[in-house]
């Protein structure tokens, strides 16, 4: 099902090259051909077994798999890219458990294994497309796999702005920001900013506040087909910025628009046989440990 196989490390992490060398090897015995990544994988010593380090736009219509091996931060950076390919993504995890990046380097070839001859799982999870517009021109665009936020510059003062849903007025809020979550991104900034936990399957999006100057707030989880649409406060006189999985920024003010919608296209994650995400719950909150 998958001969050719992209692999993407973790940048400027050198201890990911051990993993890789052991894909390569096993992918290599088994007939498959591998590209690396020459963003995160340049250094790798690619000599030793001869096969092709690629640009991504060198790499894109080439490869039938992608596998990430380093942590959730890389793994979401690799989604963007892979999405609209439509090539499914399985993450080696490099450090703690990891939710998106879920296969332990101890299991990992008895996995690749597995993956081979067909045994595995796969689900679909959805991306968020933002579009950021100054006077209807459109300025800025780019996905998010897990949140796009708007929050405020270094600086102590609390950001104005207006929330819309499918061009309804949905309120004016001054605070630090907000989280415009998908159901994978809830267990991350969402969790911590007091966002619920949201199943994967859902088609939903979820709004949460982030310190917002009212005791009335709470988070609010809308259909996942809604549009979104965030406007700086006219009497905002300053800068806000719109972040992308805490990765890809830009910096708005009161002339421009923020639109968020759901991507069109899904990310296919592929996990071993038996994923069971309730257990990664547990195993990442420490649900029904004693102190």
């Amino acid at each position: 099902m998958f001969n050719s196989i992209g692999i993407f490390g973790k940048y400027n992490g050198f201890h990911s090259w051990k993993s890789i060398d052991k894909l390569i090897g096993f992918f290599q015995e088994h007939q498959r051909t591998v590209y690396l990544d020459k963003t995160s994988c340049e250094d790798f010593p690619i000599e030793r077994y001869g096969v092709d380090l690629l640009c991504r736009d060198e790499m894109h219509g080439k490869i039938d798999l992608a596998i990430v091996v380093g942590g959730d931060g890389t793994f979401l950076d690799v989604a963007r890219y892979v999405v609209d390919q439509q090539i499914p993504i399985l993450g080696v995890n490099l450090g703690r458990l990891g939710f998106l990046a879920d296969v332990s380097p101890d299991t990992m070839l008895s996995t690749m294994g597995d993956l081979l001859k067909g045994t595995f799982d796969c689900e679909e999870r959805n991306l968020l497309h933002v579009e950021i517009y100054e006077h209807d021109q459109l300025v800025f665009k780019h996905l998010a796999f897990n949140d796009v936020v708007i929050h405020k510059p270094d600086t102590p003062k609390m950001i104005e702005f207006e929330t819309f849903i499918n061009k309804r007025f949905l309120k004016s809020q001054r605070s630090d920001g907000m989280i415009i979550s998908t159901p994978t991104g809830s267990t991350a900034y969402a969790l911590s900013a007091g966002g619920p936990i949201v199943h994967p399957s859902l088609n939903v999006i979820t709004l949460v506040s982030i310190n917002p100057h009212t005791m009335s707030n709470r988070p609010f989880v809308i259909d996942g087909n809604s549009d979104i649409e965030l406007r700086a406060h006219e009497n905002c006189n300053g800068v806000a910025r719109i972040t992308c999985d805490g990765q890809v920024t830009f910096e708005i003010n009161a002339k421009h628009r923020t639109c968020v919608k759901r991507h069109p296209h899904f990310i296919k994650l592929i996990h071993p046989c038996g994923h069971d995400y309730f257990q990664l719950l547990r195993a990442k909150l420490h649900w029904g440990e004693k102190l």
